[in-house]
């Protein structure tokens, strides 16, 4: 998607799958729609908007942006299937060419649908966005590297998280961490618990991997992520958090 939040689904309501299709723009994001009601839904909250399921919120979980050396890390048996067309070239992945995308101009079909935008970041600004378990934020991907550590710790939702630049697939991630400092080791993140972050997962001192330390989160477009939460606040800067 233009806005880079793609996040997953359970597209089951009442114990029946429905099936889902996009089917519409607004504010410059697809709506999707499924079938069985007509309903359209809010393809980030998983929230319907508009239709007779009004008042229904689907369960949403975050899909990641990686790379097949971190899914095998995850996951040695896991089955990857793989285009034989890139999307990106080698030069689009190195820290110049991912910020350079930054600048891209969003195409008219999806411009147009959007009343009125959140000037305080250009249009189509990369960072991470936090929502679920506490009030949403926003962390500008040049504001974590320009800091010189690509990597904070911040709160969210009343609990510490780390917010990092992944040297693997070069987006931002978040976890929450108990931890109050890090270091870098090569691209191996530890943090002052003994945890540590190696291929995009958090493990244990002793190298046990620690499940359930996500939180909500999309690497997105700025559009995207505040048309959905209007007025969410911006890691740095004046009105926003630090």
């Amino acid at each position: 998607m233009v806005c880079n939040t793609g996040v997953r689904m359970a597209p089951r309501i009442e114990s029946t799958v429905h099936h889902f299709s996009e089917h519409g723009l607004y504010d410059g994001l697809f709506l999707m729609r499924d079938e069985e009601s007509g309903t359209f839904w809010d393809h980030m909250t998983g929230e319907a908007v508009y239709g007779s399921l009004v008042g229904t919120r689907l369960p949403v979980s975050e899909l990641r942006q990686t790379t097949v050396r971190q899914i095998l890390a995850e996951d040695r048996d896991a089955l990857v299937a793989l285009s034989n067309q890139a999307i990106r070239t080698n030069d689009d992945l190195k820290l110049d060419g991912l910020l350079g995308s930054v600048r891209v101009r969003l195409n008219r079909f999806f411009s147009g649908t959007i009343e009125e935008e959140d000037g305080r970041r250009p249009t189509m600004d990369l960072g991470l966005g936090l929502w679920g378990t506490g009030e949403p934020i926003y962390y500008p991907y040049e504001t974590i590297v320009d800091g010189g550590e690509n990597a904070v710790i911040d709160e969210f939702g009343g609990r510490r998280v780390l917010v990092y630049l992944d040297p693997t697939s070069l987006t931002l991630a978040a976890f929450f961490t108990e931890a109050g400092g890090f270091s870098w080791d090569g691209e191996v993140l530890r943090l002052d618990d003994g945890t540590y972050v190696e291929e995009g997962v958090l493990k244990s001192p002793g190298g046990e991997r620690l499940d359930g330390r996500r939180p909500l989160q999309v690497f997105t477009r700025w559009y995207g992520f505040s048309l959905t939460f209007p007025d969410v606040p911006i890691y740095g800067e004046a009105g926003g958090v630090r």
